[in-house]
């Protein structure tokens, strides 16, 4: 009788578990992007991968601050989007910034992917027509 009540409480407790995986909230497509764009703008640009889909090429390489330094430089944070579209996995929009390779704005798109536990996140980074993450 003791083993039933076990194996009772141990698919209770499997049950409760995955209840809770699948009502947790997920990152989506907006919000990653939206992410991404606030670690830019921060002066620790050390979570900027965290929003990266860890199956990329690149993706072992741009762990460092330095990678989005060069891309994003501090002197020009702020950076913003403006005209923010998504068509499917992709996420197009104009980036701008005070700062003098940004002048005017340039086109920026994400492709996007989802992770292991649904969450959305960046697999390639297009700016200005030339792919800088993949």
């Amino acid at each position: 009788m003791r083993k039933i009540w076990l194996l009772i409480a141990a698919v209770a407790l499997v049950a409760l578990l995955a209840a809770c995986s699948l009502l947790s909230p997920k990152t989506t497509i907006d919000q990653c992007v939206a992410n991404f764009m606030s670690d830019i703008n921060s002066s620790d640009r050390s979570n900027v991968y965290t929003n990266l889909d860890l199956t990329s090429s690149m993706y072992a390489g741009v762990k460092s601050a330095t990678f989005w330094d060069i891309l994003f430089p501090a002197a020009g944070i702020p950076y913003s989007l403006a005209g923010q579209s998504t068509s499917g996995s992709v996420v197009s929009a104009t980036i701008n910034s005070s700062y003098a390779t940004f002048t005017g704005g340039l086109p920026i798109s994400f492709t996007m992917d989802t992770d292991a536990t649904g969450n959305a996140v960046i697999h390639s980074i297009s700016l200005n027509g030339t792919s800088v993450f993949y």
